[in-house]
């Protein structure tokens, strides 16, 4: 990597601020643009119709169930989303249309990557750009093939890079200044990382270019911002600024010294989920970028405010707590992309893949491939294999098994009901937000009601949820489903809830014949009256 680096490094490939004219060239990068874009997702589609959902996933998907103007722990538009590419829920018995939304919103993406590196350097550029923005696994699988708040976001967030692009050609453009507030807004509110959108132009509004200070322009777009989002703080205002309480504590600075591991390991994140050859070319470009001796294109030095802090803010915070999340970085380094493309296509001349294109598409292909085969072919788990957490650290069987396991659960529940052993709306309860992913498959296609139990910083949007079934069901008795690969201390969970707590069944998961997990049942009697509740958290 360093000899590499220290290739490009002193080549002068940034001579010129301009717009360069397309050049004559034996390909029709658009129409590779495009071609590509479309076999990408017709790839990940066959993946995104397959797979079962993961755990963040299916609370997404819950929080589609119930549309809010904000939800604990992130805005409503992934909650949108879901239900626009479901036709309003109708299609939500499939993971695919869940994720349809992701799929769509990548290919646009795409696009409007590849309009931003035209406008400011060549359809080459775009097309590297293009290039670029699939093979990074943030982009093109956490934001644009899972069911995630990235997956809107990026749409937006990559419209405000093209935005921002065409006001640098044309500063006193009304239609790219109000397209960018609103796509500004709209970034905010899928996620809140979107600030950094106005926190680089502001940046650099406020040390390099004042004048801006003096548009009316800018300040319509700001305010057309502020409007869009202003339903998160009204939200916030009625529950104590809950949604910002809880972010601060997973991003505050403690004082328990420095923590050399967790700065390593998201280091390594943010190189592997934004593909380690975007990294490189991403790293060289700014080397060059820095080296340069002519005044700089606006827009770029904006993707710089932009990309920059929010990379360095994590990786500073990494070095004080084990808190952050490896995807978290992927905006950032979107930002950084069309900088990349353009630092690639100078350095080229008529050549559709480089090789460091090359070697970026390979290794997303063959992390897609290996994925999958792990997932469906590799016979039991590369886990514990121990009965009791069988399957504990085996990431890839978050996606797979559950809907199985579901119909066994099903054929318990009806069977105990028809006994009457069970009441018929005994709800099945858990102790984390991820009830949600045994909701999906367990509970929705058999009308079960779920209940989540215990603080809200562990059941977070279900205690809302809860509020809302908390009449629909007899909590005299209950289900508990405990999933090997999390197992927990049932009675340390319960107990506060439930007098008596006893095991009834075991259902097993097997995969290429060997087992990979156990979903322990549990029947839970003797309620406590102890649901909690929301009083505490609503302004009077």
């Amino acid at each position: 990597m360093f000899l590499l680096l220290q290739s490009y490094q002193y080549e002068d490939v940034w001579k010129s601020d301009k717009v360069i004219p397309q050049q004559q060239s034996r390909y029709s990068y658009k129409k590779a643009a495009l071609l590509l874009i479309l076999a990408l997702t017709i790839v990940k589609a066959i993946v995104a119709f397959t797979m079962e959902l993961g755990a963040d996933e299916s609370y997404y998907w819950l929080y589609s169930q119930h549309l809010r103007s904000n939800y604990f722990d992130h805005p409503p538009m992934v909650a949108i989303w879901v239900r626009i590419f479901t036709a309003n829920l109708s299609l939500q018995n499939s993971e695919g249309f869940i994720r349809l939304g992701s799929l769509i919103g990548c290919a646009i993406s795409s696009w409007f990557i590849f309009k931003t590196g035209s406008v400011l350097h060549s359809e080459k550029a775009g097309f590297f750009g293009v290039c670029l923005y699939n093979v990074s696994f943030y982009a093109a699988v956490t934001a644009g093939l899972l069911i995630m708040p990235d997956s809107p976001q990026m749409v937006f967030y990559t419209l405000c890079l093209l935005m921002i692009a065409r006001i640098s050609v044309n500063e006193n453009s009304w239609s790219s200044w109000l397209l960018l507030g609103a796509a500004a807004g709209l970034c905010i509110m899928s996620k809140v990382h979107g600030v950094f959108i106005w926190v680089g132009l502001s940046t650099y509004t406020l040390f390099f270019k004042r004048s801006w200070l003096l548009k009316p322009q800018m300040w319509a777009a700001l305010l057309l911002s502020l409007i869009i989002t202003s339903p998160i703080l009204l939200w916030n205002i009625k529950y104590d600024f809950i949604t910002y309480r809880f972010h601060s504590d997973r991003v505050t600075i403690d004082g328990n010294g420095v923590n050399i591991s967790s700065f390593f390991k998201e280091l390594l994140s943010q190189v592997f989920f934004n593909n380690p050859f975007n990294v490189l070319l991403t790293i060289t470009a700014l080397v060059v970028y820095a080296k340069r001796k002519t005044v700089r294109n606006e827009a770029l030095a904006i993707y710089n405010l932009i990309g920059l802090p929010l990379a360095i803010v994590l990786l500073i915070i990494s070095l004080f707590r084990d808190t952050t999340l490896p995807h978290w970085s992927g905006p950032g380094y979107v930002a950084l992309i069309p900088i990349a493309a353009i630092h690639l296509a100078k350095r080229n001349n008529d050549v559709l893949f480089p090789n460091i294109i090359k070697a970026g598409i390979v290794g997303f292909l063959l992390f897609i491939a290996g994925w999958m085969l792990v997932l469906y072919c590799y016979p039991g788990t590369y886990g514990s294999n121990n009965n009791i957490d069988l399957g504990r650290g085996d990431v890839t069987i978050e996606k797979y098994g559950r809907k199985e396991a579901g119909k066994a659960f099903a054929n318990l529940y009806q069977q105990e009901v028809s006994k009457g052993i069970m009441p018929a709306n005994a709800p099945v309860v858990y102790y984390k937000w991820w009830a949600a992913h045994i909701e999906y498959y367990f509970c929705r296609p058999y009308g079960i009601n779920m209940i989540s139990l215990g603080d809200i910083g562990d059941i977070r949007q279900y205690m809302w949820i809860n509020n809302e079934r908390k009449d629909k069901v007899n909590f005299s008795n209950a289900y508990c489903i405990t999933p090997s690969d999390d197992i927990d201390d049932v009675m340390a969970h319960y107990s506060p809830y439930y007098s008596r707590i006893e095991q009834v069944n075991v259902i097993k998961n097997y995969r290429g014949g060997k087992p990979v997990r156990n979903f322990f049942i549990y029947r839970l009697s003797g309620w406590k009256n102890n649901l909690p509740t929301l009083d505490q958290l609503v302004k009077k």
